[in-house]
């Protein structure tokens, strides 16, 4: 092998080796940067959300306009960024009323909340048998019912 030719392999390496090390930095780098936007959004919705399901289960049922606004904008991100899978979950959740006041709303909401964590790399499963709606949804010890207080049971 002549030197020259060792040369040029030795660029040519150098080149492809360059450029695929910026196509993969670039690439994890715009993954990253999606990953960081879609728990932004995760974390608005659930915060926008937890708000509402506190205020309905004390009985507040006026809603705040800016509390909507944070609650919208943060769905619309997820229609934006999320997986197919939790805007599917985000559209059961919010047809079937979206407030928190029904076991279907509940339901749909902990399936939108097992999704995202099956996004962000757990197991989609893995937390069926801890009664997650339970976790998610007392918002008060069990022996406080704001609905028991007023005598509406």
């Amino acid at each position: 092998m002549t030197p020259e030719l060792t040369i040029l392999i030795s660029l040519l390496s150098s080149v492809i080796a360059a450029v695929t090390t910026h196509y993969l930095a670039s690439r994890r780098k715009k993954y990253e940067v999606l990953t960081e936007f879609r728990i932004k959004a995760y974390v608005d919705f659930i915060n926008a959300a937890t708000k509402l399901v506190a205020a309905r289960r004390l009985g507040r049922v006026e809603d705040e306009l800016e509390d909507l606004a944070i609650l919208n904008d943060a769905k619309t991100r997820i229609c934006i960024c999320a997986d197919a899978e939790i805007v599917k979950e985000l559209g059961n959740f919010w047809i079937s009323g979206g407030t928190f006041e029904q076991e279907e709303e509940i339901l749909a909401f902990t399936r939108m909340c097992m999704s995202i964590r099956k996004s962000l790399g757990n197991k989609k499963y893995d937390l069926m048998d801890l009664g997650i709606s339970n976790i998610l949804f007392k918002i008060e010890p069990s022996i406080y019912s704001y609905r028991l207080r007023n005598n509406e049971l």
